[in-house]
């Protein structure tokens, strides 16, 4: 059956081959094709100008705008805030420069501290304020280790001499509850006083701190003392 059907559609498609072969198809004839081709041609269209020329700047108009008194009295008012702002800062500076030469003028001198007499006299509360001051802090942590000596000695705790040791007076404080306190303050002195530790103002108001809480602790016992 299928052997039959085959030369009978190559029969029917020769018609259509030879025609094609003559420059025409019976399906898409060549003048449609032409036609087609004809159609399809671009004829470019002339640009357009799309950016529109600058106009020229009139400077007299600009000129007259900035003349008017609202730009005027703007510009004024700005120049003289920008101008106290820098007054102020300046002025700020110099007062703090000023401040920070007193404090150093009023600091204390190492050679005002004699242990001796501080023991024995007290050390005054303008001399520590002095030190505070001028920010040397170790020479305050200084004068407050000496402070504590007087206030032990005071309440009979310890006794004080000028060729005793840390050591020493913690030795005298052994059987006292108030050691370990001690202990713990004298470390702090001599790590920033004999050791140079730099120590800050946060630092600083730590140790005073624990010194004042030990001198506090003490001085119930100044009080009975006959030394007090």
């Amino acid at each position: 059956m299928n052997v039959l059907l085959l030369p009978l559609l190559l029969l029917l498609c020769t018609p259509l081959w030879s025609q094609a072969d003559g420059g025409g198809s019976v399906i898409f004839p060549a003048e449609r094709l032409t036609e087609l081709r004809e159609e399809l041609v671009y004829e470019p269209e002339e640009e357009r100008e799309l950016v529109e020329p600058l106009q020229p700047i009139d400077w007299n108009l600009q000129l007259d705008n900035l003349r008017s008194p609202l730009v005027l009295a703007i510009a004024i008012a700005l120049l003289l805030g920008l101008g106290l702002l820098i007054y102020r800062i300046l002025g700020d500076l110099e007062v703090k420069r000023r401040r920070q030469h007193e404090a150093e003028a009023q600091g204390v001198n190492v050679t005002e501290i004699v242990e001796e007499e501080l023991v024995e006299q007290g050390v005054s509360l303008s001399l520590l304020e002095r030190a505070e001051a001028a920010g040397q802090y170790d020479i305050a942590v200084r004068l407050l280790y000496i402070a504590l000596l007087k206030s032990l000695q005071d309440a009979g705790l310890l006794r004080y001499r000028r060729d005793f040791s840390n050591r020493d007076y913690r030795q005298q404080l052994r059987e006292h509850p108030a050691q370990a306190d001690f202990v713990r303050v004298t470390q702090a002195y001599e790590r920033y006083w004999y050791g140079k530790y730099p120590i800050d103002r946060l630092s600083y108001r730590l140790v005073y701190k624990d010194f004042g809480a030990l001198t506090d602790r003490i001085a119930p016992a100044i009080t009975t003392s006959p030394h007090g």
